[in-house]
């Protein structure tokens, strides 16, 4: 396959984090040729720094530009159904920041519109790309702690959260817990409670819930966007237990009898926004896979494990009464 021709959809501190990371992967089969934002100063600056040679003002000549293969679509949460849509129905590839939007109806068509075109859809859980999730995986499947019965997770950082983009603590955090979660179980739970501190807008700043698979299985977290927490997940089984530093972005594990492994990332031209921000590279890496084998979802997170997790999301909103009925789509 020839190189991967990226366009950016929106110059924003996530995808500021996208392309420094896909500028550390040797030997990149990855170039970014576009990006477009509704401000054209911004794209402009945007460009100008990592040294794209196109931008656009707006998404739609975006969608239009032939030379592009892949979309990754980084706008405010409540924008991105219709950005992910006019790229799909413009037959783009598309990668885009999770949540992929703010309701089931408008992701099941999402999904729906990209199988109809032919073009390859994923929201964008990282976690799932990190070589330490693979080694994970063997690691459960060796027996290594038995079996787990009880997820503790706590992730809790300094968050601005604002409901009328469409973004709560939930979405923003919780959901890296809920993938968590549905990797280890493999099932989506059987009961889910939730409970949460909103502020004066509606929307959750802090959140805790526990989420019942049945068999004595259970997830726990606590979810915070006012106060710093460990950023830790440990998985507790029937012979011991492994600790998951920055379990969303997973660098270090600590196995029974505090044996740690560690996969170090490498720096980049300029400073990341977000924590091992570089570990997007993991996550290019596997759309190219998948694009070069003419897959149409991510075997690694897939369209209907994302819409278990949009599904259970949705449910703890109704929990804590959040509502985004008026702000769903908006208009760019």
């Amino acid at each position: 396959m020839p190189v991967l021709k990226w366009g950016i959809a929106a110059a924003t501190r996530i995808t500021h984090d996208f392309v420094n990371a896909l500028s550390t992967i040797e030997d990149s089969q990855h170039t970014v040729l576009a990006v477009a934002d509704v401000e054209m100063a911004r794209a402009r600056e945007f460009a100008t720094r990592h040294e794209i040679p196109k931008c656009y003002d707006g998404f739609d000549a975006l969608s239009l530009d032939t030379d592009v293969d892949v979309v990754f679509v980084g706008t405010l949460n409540a924008y991105r159904y219709r950005v992910v849509r006019l790229m799909l129905e413009r037959a783009k590839h598309v990668l885009c920041e999770k949540p992929l939007c703010l309701s089931v109806p408008q992701a099941e068509e999402l999904y729906r519109v990209a199988k109809e075109r032919n073009v390859f859809l994923m929201e964008g859980m990282w976690s799932r790309c990190f070589p330490s999730y693979a080694r994970l995986h063997e690691l459960l499947q060796s027996d290594c702690i038995g079996e787990i019965t009880h997820i503790q997770v706590q992730h809790g950082c300094q968050a601005y959260v604002e409901r009328s983009l469409g973004s709560s603590i939930t979405l923003e955090l919780g959901l890296y817990a809920l993938q968590l979660g549905q990797l280890i179980y493999g099932c989506p739970p059987l009961h889910v409670k939730c409970n949460a501190q909103l502020n004066n807008v509606g929307v959750d700043v802090e959140c805790e819930f526990i989420l019942d698979y049945g068999q004595n299985r259970k997830l726990a977290a606590c979810i915070s966007g006012l106060e710093n927490l460990e950023n830790c997940a440990k998985l507790l089984g029937s012979k011991g237990e492994i600790k998951l530093n920055n379990y969303w972005c997973l660098t270090s594990l600590a196995k029974p009898n505090n044996v740690n492994e560690n996969w170090p990332l490498p720096s980049a031209k300029y400073e990341f926004n977000h924590t091992n921000a570089c570990g997007l590279r993991y996550e290019a890496e596997e759309v190219r896979r998948c694009i070069e084998k003419r897959l149409l979802e991510c075997p690694l997170y897939t369209h209907a494990q994302s819409l278990e997790l949009l599904q259970i999301a949705e449910e703890m909103r109704r929990q804590i009464g959040v509502k985004y009925d008026d702000i769903v789509c908006l208009s760019l």
